[in-house]
């Protein structure tokens, strides 16, 4: 997670690092953008960036769990419901030409990355919608008795993770039918066993 220190910095000189690495990322392997690079595309010195960022790894997870958050919000605010809408928005109705290109660096994101954002500090406030709704679930009484929810989130993210390295095992790149795999997984084997029937 970013310092504060970047988020106090005005929106434009942000917006300058942000795209910065947007177009490092998009151009370069992950193992190719260092530093030295960052800083220079960005105008920042060395010193400023470690006074944003803790290390590369940390820009680079803070700025997809934004595109993330950012379709996360948009399914919130159209359908109310993450996990139990079938509601498809495409992403080029959520996120601008860059963000998608930057979002598809992902796949070739070392694994020890990915670990991060999966296990680390924002698997929780990443999948916050999940979360959310998850308890609602609970509460409204849909569902099924004796679910522990932190054990469900676990499996959860734990199951996301696999997709992944399932997709990048089995090179997977189709959009339409990793789309097709993650909401078969998501309604007929997660959810639909955790509600109510």
């Amino acid at each position: 997670m970013p310092r504060k220190t970047f988020f106090n910095l005005p929106i434009d000189k942000k917006q300058r690092i942000i795209d910065a690495v947007y177009d490092l990322f998009i151009e370069n392997d992950y193992k190719d953008v260092n530093i030295r690079k960052i800083t220079r595309k960005a105008g920042i010195s060395i010193g400023s960036f470690y006074q944003y960022f803790y290390d590369k790894d940390d820009l680079y997870l803070y700025l997809i769990a934004e595109i993330e958050k950012k379709v996360y919000d948009e399914y919130k605010k159209k359908a109310g419901k993450f996990l139990t809408d079938e509601i498809v928005i495409p992403v080029e109705e959520i996120c601008t030409p860059k963000e998608i290109e930057f979002a598809n660096t992902w796949d070739n994101a070392p694994t020890e990355v990915k670990v991060k954002f999966y296990f680390g500090e924002y698997a929780k406030e990443m999948n916050r919608i999940v979360w959310d709704e998850l308890v609602e679930l609970k509460e409204s009484g849909r569902l099924v008795e004796g679910v522990d929810l932190e054990f469900v989130f676990h499996l959860y993210v734990t199951c996301m993770f696999n997709i992944l390295m399932y997709f990048k095992e089995k090179n997977i790149t189709d959009e339409k039918e990793r789309f097709y795999f993650k909401r078969k997984f998501y309604m007929e084997w997660f959810v639909n066993r955790l509600i109510k029937k």
